[in-house]
């Protein structure tokens, strides 16, 4: 199903003085995506009109298709000191995107919907408008005056995932903002959750970021003895974590990384890597008990077991799903449970409804 169907109607049920103006204004934005950027001044200046309007969105973000979204700038839930980052990630979702066929696609589906009585829009309105507005080269809209004047609209256009990601992105921005010195950040949770996928994401967004990864930390077989993988979090080399990756990082110092190649049960030769004023390491077990002291800020994250098992088949392959299902994710299990590490976390982020790679083309 397109996710415009789910979308549309949501919006139609939330904004109901909708007009077909701000219709296609939506579309317009899930295809193309923020069309300019904002310098700083101007969010703050928004920020603080919109405290001075009665009416703000139930939510702080919402889809809008074509895997964006729309951040709502609400003074209830965002200070000031944040906007900072939040002019960053609306500068990098501010990329050249879309095409003109796919913006008709979508006015097409908008009036399919119509006709069908899906959504509450007069059919010869819509029609017109459409018929103008494509004559016009179809350019960018502002929202209808009533629209305007119901909710006062103040928003940026983001990627969704941006969204999704925002209290994690929001405590690490804090913990840089409170403490002068590096930060470390440990990026727990469950296979194919997006652990990677995240800390590639706050490399593009904070200045002098250092992404480290647990798998590089994979237990060699001579440590492989039934006593060492029965207890919660024993299949990863957290002695050789804690002593080459945190604790050096802990005191501001290069990394001599040596990673373990699990395929061919070697050592990698061993590559410096400064300190950075930001340090993610991502994986499992990077919360184990044995290193959680060396981290600020602790993340987790999650999805539901039928997600998991559609991105790990996509990704590994049927073969080694069954791999994944067998072994790894009870380990995984066991070491989430045995040691209470969700609990522990200041953030839980859950992807499951992370759109896909399809669902940003619609």
């Amino acid at each position: 199903m397109s996710v415009l169907k789910s979308v549309l109607p949501l919006h139609a049920q939330r904004y109901p003085t909708m007009e077909v103006r701000d219709y296609v204004k939506l579309l317009y934005q899930s295809e193309f995506g923020p069309g300019h950027l904002v310098a700083l001044e101007g969010l703050q200046a928004e920020l603080a009109q919109a405290g001075e309007e009665d009416y703000r969105p139930q939510y702080l973000s919402e889809a809008i298709g074509g895997g964006l979204c729309r951040f709502h700038l609400d003074p209830r839930l965002l200070t000031e000191e944040e906007l900072p980052l939040l002019a960053r990630c609306f500068a990098l979702s501010a990329r050249p995107r879309g095409t003109m066929t796919g913006l008709w696609r979508k006015l097409g589906e908008l009036s399919a919907m119509a006709w069908s009585g899906q959504l509450p829009l007069d059919i010869r309105e819509l029609e017109l408008f459409l018929a103008l507005y494509g004559s016009d080269g179809c350019p960018p809209l502002h929202h209808s005056e009533g629209y305007r004047d119901a909710y006062g609209p103040h928003y940026r256009v983001i990627d969704r995932d941006l969204a999704l990601y925002a209290p994690a992105l929001r405590a690490i921005d804090a913990a840089l903002r409170e403490q002068e010195g590096p930060v470390t950040v440990a990026v727990d949770g469950r296979c194919a959750a997006g652990k990677t996928t995240f800390a590639a994401r706050c490399a593009q967004l904070f200045d002098d970021c250092q992404v480290f990864h647990m798998d590089d930390f994979f237990l060699p077989p001579e440590m492989r003895t039934p006593e060492r993988l029965s207890a919660p979090g024993g299949n990863v080399d957290y002695e050789r974590a804690a002593e080459e990756l945190f604790s050096p990082l802990s005191q501001g110092e290069a990394v001599a990384l040596r990673a373990f190649d699990c395929s061919t049960n070697t050592f990698g030769q061993p590559e410096g890597i400064p300190c950075g004023r930001l340090n993610i390491v991502e994986g499992s077990y990077s919360l184990h008990p044995a290193l959680a002291g060396y981290s600020q800020v602790h993340i987790f994250f999650t999805c539901a077991p039928e997600t998991q098992d559609a991105r790990l088949s996509r990704r590994e392959g049927p073969e080694e799903l069954e791999r994944f299902r067998e072994r790894w994710i009870p380990l995984e299990e066991a070491y989430f449970q045995g040691l209470s590490i969700q609990e522990q976390c200041d953030v839980t982020v859950d992807t499951t409804r992370l759109p896909t790679a399809k669902e940003t083309d619609v």
